[in-house]
């Protein structure tokens, strides 16, 4: 397991010098330190957290989201039991999983289980940006996703404006000569 902080520290519960300096200078941020100790406990009874690196973890009013590193969290997504302990030992039932890497990635690991089908950046005359998302399927259709928690996560994450919209998705006919 990587973490924010030396392993050590995080198995320990005590930050050493070199972890506490990169604590003062900004580097780190305290969620990232109690997140590490609460992930270096959870490794015992979830294994699947030895192979993971967590990044960053955000608070953000109230919701936390850790932010990992590429190809993580797929693979804590797809267990759900490992997610569903680790909500446990964070005692936090609004965590939210992604990925560190592009704007696309880290937006479509959010939205997890929602398909993203393209990820647009739109220009508004007066100067600004917007980025707009098409998403498979209807809007409030028990995706379990909480859309307007979303936006302001990764407004506050990545500074993006989010427009969602939703499209049908038809399956596509097979034709056989």
């Amino acid at each position: 397991m990587k973490l924010p902080i030396c392993l050590a520290d995080a198995k320990i519960g005590i930050l050493c010098p070199r972890c506490e300096a990169r604590l003062e200078r900004g580097e780190i941020t305290s969620v990232d330190v109690d997140v590490s100790f609460i992930l270096a406990k959870a490794a015992k009874d979830i294994p699947l957290l030895d192979d993971l690196t967590l990044v960053r973890a955000r608070e953000i009013e109230g919701d936390l989201v850790l932010i990992l590193g590429s190809g993580d969290a797929r693979r804590l997504l797809s267990d759900p039991a490992a997610l569903r302990k680790l909500k446990e030992y964070l005692h936090n039932d609004r965590l939210w999983i992604t990925e560190e890497g592009d704007d696309r990635r880290f937006i479509e690991y959010l939205l997890h289980p929602l398909h993203v089908l393209t990820l647009n950046t739109v220009w508004l005359p007066d100067g600004s940006k917007t980025t707009r998302v098409l998403v498979a399927g209807r809007p409030g259709r028990g995706s379990g996703v909480d859309l307007e928690r979303a936006k302001r996560i990764i407004k506050a994450i990545r500074g993006l404006d989010l427009e969602i919209r939703f499209e049908r998705v038809q399956a596509k006919k097979r034709a056989f000569p």
